[in-house]
């Protein structure tokens, strides 16, 4: 950003005001929604999981974050691309998951050429 500024009410923006005044939005979003229904992960052990993007959303691979409602399991991203995120679920706990779990995530491209913008 340029600088800060102040405008006040009856202020008219420029071109310049918004292009040096303002931080880029998110070129693309995803919000992920998955359940994971292949029968409990043991102790210290792991699986993937497969989700596609909607067609067409990302132009790069996008960043992902993750998160699940298992309290052993810890959702990480195994491989990303403009196409699909590859979940691993994780059992770092002291006893094995249940049987289904919920996958919770936000994947985000910046800018057309890249994720991190």
């Amino acid at each position: 950003m340029a600088g800060y500024k102040i405008w006040n009410i009856g202020d008219v923006l420029t071109a310049a005001d918004l292009n040096s005044s303002f931080s880029d939005l998110p070129l693309r979003h995803s919000a992920i929604t998955a359940t994971y229904t292949g029968g409990a992960i043991g102790i210290n052990t792991s699986t993937t999981v497969a989700i596609a993007f909607p067609v067409s959303r990302f132009t790069q691979a996008p960043i992902v974050a993750l998160s699940c409602n298992d309290q052993y399991l810890t959702a990480y991203v195994s491989a990303v691309t403009s196409g699909t995120v590859t979940v691993g679920l994780r059992n770092n706990g002291n006893a094995s998951s249940a049987g289904t779990v919920v996958i919770y995530g936000l994947a985000t491209q910046m800018t057309s050429g890249t994720a991190a913008g």
